[in-house]
């Protein structure tokens, strides 16, 4: 075989056998599961890279001079085609599993909750995202054949410009890493910024700026900068929620005032959806003008909004049904219109 065609023809062969090495793997593999959708995003730049690589392999060792020039040696170009395809491989299986992590994560970490589950793989996006980069821009310096003498030597000058010309950004990357390591949210978390005004859901947390989405289902991007200087509110970390519910009876059912708070006391120790633990209660508070002024007070079991809204309008029916049964009234709200 001429020497010319031997290493296109190897390289052609052992992409062959690579790309049905990983198909038989992969078919051995569950269906739906993280291994096996890995395995086949990867055949097709790795066996690409094969490819590529025994090309640059065969320039890199064919006698005699090349019939076109290269602005770079031959080893050098495989050296560099064989780093492009690591590179090129890792960012498909950074797709995949960031386009399925809410799957993924379920059966990488079944045992952690979700929140926590999407936070590690949002870790490893931005650590992978940021390794590749660093190899990519080595690559290309060393590609370009810079000096280490150049290297520092820029690096220092980038070191100044950081310093002096880019103070906001150095400042919210740094505060995008202490969201990471600190945590006071994650994805999914409900916050307020009561500064700034700011409220909304967490979407993404970037390196420089946090994605919110309000409640009008607008985005917000908030530099990171801000999470280091203002206070934050985490509602999504609400253990349970304070139900605070006020209501009058008319003056004329003074002498029904006892039983009803008993009866309501009795709902609230009944009822599976209040945090017993925590300060419950009925109180008559004072005679205001329109009838007799009560208070009722719990906190629910769960700090999920939704389940506390349920809370608060069952216990709103039952203090109706509770009046009513004891033959008393609510007063109108204007005190000077008949009550008859």
């Amino acid at each position: 075989m001429p020497f010319s065609l031997e290493f296109p023809l190897l390289g052609a062969l052992v992409a062959a056998g690579l790309w049905i090495a990983l198909e038989f793997l992969g078919r051995r593999l569950a269906a739906g599961s993280v291994g096996r959708a890995l395995l086949q995003r990867c055949r097709l730049s790795l066996c690409a890279t094969v490819v590529v690589a025994s090309l640059s392999w065969w320039l890199a060792a064919r006698p005699g001079p090349l019939p076109f020039s290269l602005p770079i040696g031959g080893s050098n170009l495989r050296d560099g085609v064989i780093s492009l395809g690591v590179i090129w491989t890792l960012l498909r299986c950074k797709a995949e599993l960031l386009g399925k992590a809410e799957r993924y994560s379920e059966q990488l970490f079944p045992t952690l909750p979700v929140r926590d589950r999407l936070f590690l793989f949002d870790v490893a996006d931005k650590l992978l995202a940021t390794a590749v980069f660093a190899l990519l821009a080595l690559l290309i310096l060393r590609l370009l054949g810079a000096p280490l003498a150049v290297l520092a030597t820029t690096g220092g000058f980038g070191a100044a410009a950081l310093g002096f010309g880019a103070k906001t950004i150095v400042e919210n990357a740094l505060s995008g890493i202490s969201l990471y390591v600190n945590r006071p949210f994650v994805v999914g978390d409900l916050i307020r910024i009561p500064e700034e005004n700011l409220s909304g859901t967490v979407e993404q947390i970037g390196w420089f700026y946090t994605r919110l989405r309000d409640p009008e289902r607008q985005p917000i991007f908030v530099p990171n900068g801000i999470f280091t200087v203002k206070p934050v509110i985490n509602s999504g970390r609400i253990d349970s929620r304070r139900l605070w519910i006020e209501f009058s009876l008319r003056h004329d059912d003074r002498e029904r005032v006892e039983p009803i708070i008993a009866s309501l006391e009795a709902t609230l120790a009944a009822d599976a959806g209040i945090d017993q633990g925590k300060p419950r209660g009925v109180h008559f508070v004072g005679y205001g003008a329109a009838g007799l002024d009560l208070r009722l007070l719990c906190f629910s079991s769960s700090g999920d909004l939704p389940t506390a809204w349920d809370l608060q309008q069952r216990l709103l029916l039952q203090i109706g049904r509770v009046v009513e049964a004891h033959q008393a009234r609510m007063p109108l709200q204007n005190p000077l219109l008949d009550e008859t």
